[in-house]
């Protein structure tokens, strides 16, 4: 019961409030008597305080010892006090007035006719009563959720069944499965759940909160998972306390929620691993796999690919995520995955997420996305893991049945941020993410390739192999005017006097270069992938390149 109960009982149907109106809703759990000044040091949380106040009459400064009674018994979270005036205490003081009003602790003026016992036993039979019916309740809860659960009830019966106790539309919210089960018309959307998930909810222990959003009202229930929100239930329109049975009814259905969760995470982690096999396959690049057959594989996986993906890597150090995610370090990489697979959806909805062989995450990105608006996506995403920082690689958009070579690219990238990161120097590392784009690389290519020779001879092919189909076909002289170029310091005049032709007939053959390679060999950056080229050319000759 509460303070405002008090007043349904007979012996307060005389009484009135001195002070503390605003504190009315304190729960009362205990009604005692005390006419000691340390009758206080006995009280606890809950206790409801009768006295006549006696003991500060003996006392030259009275009201000094009223108030630091009323100090204590606040301290002490007790509920209220009531008090006779007249007899002993002739009004209160302004003094105890003001701090009752500040800190909302009621003070009731009983008749002084009343007897102890006329006050405290309806009290304390009340209270009774009111324990014997929420045990009644709290047991009758607990006896549907049992039987919710021995009959395998669905999400969508648990929803009402809470509905039906509670009597305020319900909503339970699934973060991972994209999941929303409402038992009235939905009252936001999941990203304005999402929302409030990561501005309005900080602290694991608020497991219930009272939230005011969008000109709406509500209490919800938080599910956690691994200390990350998994789920909540939500109760629209109710901000008010719940009665003990209604809390054991919000918990209950939290539970099987979170119930549903776990086994739905099961069944993921399941698939997951198939896909992580099957993405390994994709990514292996020793055989060639019809598309006929990677769509059907996709599709039993429920993955639904398109024609062309870029692939991207990110990893982090073990160490970073030792003390956030427990288990062995491929357990801590699977929850790794699961959370940013969960996050995936709001940023990448189209990307495609696993683990390779050495336990990097692995996205399967889509042409839809370009470059610069991938990186802002990526760094949003790590942001919500809480890792101290990534490395990450990028490679080039690449057809389905040829994703070795977009995987390869983006390992080189990835070495290449992973080198950067040891070199980069930030007091705060909190969410860094250092990731390179391989179309972005140029010595960087061959330096941190696994294999040097082949990754020279795909510089060829990508850089010169046109311009020597370019010379085939039309007897040309492109390529060997380049290598003049580049021996003359990209000077046009000294070119046209090596060659012995007009320094506009080097301008025409370089303008050529540059529509077929899409690099200026004026610029240094370019000038150092020609170089490359040519020297790779020089070096493995013409037969390698076939």
């Amino acid at each position: 019961m509460n303070i405002k109960n008090l007043f349904k009982l007979e012996p307060f149907h005389q009484t009135n409030i001195l002070a503390g109106e605003r504190g009315l809703d304190r729960k009362v759990l205990n009604a005692t008597f005390f006419d000691a000044p340390d009758g206080y040091k006995w009280c606890k949380k809950g206790d409801f305080i009768v006295t006549t106040g006696y003991p500060f009459t003996r006392a030259e400064k009275w009201q000094k010892g009223l108030l630091h009674l009323i100090t204590k018994l606040v301290e002490k979270n007790c509920s209220g006090l009531a008090i006779k005036l007249g007899r002993y205490i002739p009004e209160l003081p302004i003094e105890v007035v003001n701090y009752a009003n500040e800190n909302r602790f009621p003070i009731i003026n009983l008749p002084n006719n009343l007897s102890w016992t006329d006050v405290i036993v309806p009290i304390i039979t009340y209270i009774n009563k009111q324990q014997e019916y929420e045990l009644e309740m709290t047991h009758n809860i607990y006896e549907k959720f049992h039987n919710h659960l021995k009959e395998k009830g669905s999400l969508e019966e648990l929803a009402h069944l809470l509905n039906t106790i509670i009597s305020y539309p319900v909503t339970i919210y699934i973060r991972n499965y994209n999941k929303t089960i409402d038992t009235e018309e939905k009252r936001f959307l999941d990203q304005e759940i999402e929302f409030m998930i990561s501005n309005l909810n900080s602290n694991q222990g608020s497991t219930i909160q009272k939230i005011h959003f969008k000109d709406e009202k509500f209490t919800v229930k938080w599910i956690y998972s691994s200390g990350n929100i998994s789920g909540g239930v939500f109760l629209w329109g109710l901000d008010s306390n719940l009665q003990v049975w209604e809390k054991a009814a919000l918990e209950q259905t939290a539970v099987v929620t979170a119930l549903e969760i776990e086994k739905n995470r099961t069944v993921s982690k399941t698939f997951q691993h198939f896909r992580n096999d099957f993405l390994a396959e994709l990514l292996k690049g020793d055989q060639e796999i019809k598309k006929e057959v990677i769509y059907r594989r996709a599709k039993e996986l429920n993955w639904g690919l398109e024609d062309s993906y870029k692939v991207a890597i990110l990893d982090c150090d073990i160490d970073d995520i030792s003390d956030k995610i427990t288990g062995p370090i491929w357990q801590k990489k699977v929850t790794l995955l699961d959370t940013l697979e969960n996050e995936l959806r709001w940023y990448l909805p189209q990307t495609h997420i696993g683990l390779d062989s050495n336990n990097r995450i692995v996205f399967l990105i889509p042409k839809t996305e370009d470059d610069i608006s991938l990186l802002e996506k990526l760094k949003r995403l790590i942001e919500k893991v809480n890792i101290a920082s990534f490395s990450g690689g990028i490679g080039r958009l690449n057809d389905i049945d040829k994703l070795y070579s977009s995987y390869q690219e983006a390992i080189i990238a990835y070495k290449v941020a992973n080198a950067d990161q040891f070199g980069y120097i930030n007091s705060n590392k909190q969410n860094q993410l250092h990731i390179r784009n391989y179309s972005e690389l140029d010595v960087e290519r061959i330096l941190y390739a696994d294999n040097p020779k082949v990754e020279s001879i795909n510089i060829v092919k990508e850089y010169l192999q046109q311009i020597i189909d370019y010379d085939n076909e039309r007897d040309s002289e492109l390529l060997n005017t380049l290598k003049v170029f580049i021996d003359n310091n990209a000077n046009y005049h000294d070119t046209a006097q090596s060659l012995f032709i007009h320094k506009n007939t080097v301008r025409y053959r370089i303008n050529i270069i540059k529509s077929l390679t899409n690099l200026d060999p004026s610029k240094m950056k370019d000038l150092l992938l020609i170089q490359m080229a040519i020297k790779a050319l020089e070096t493995f000759g013409k037969l390698e390149l076939q």
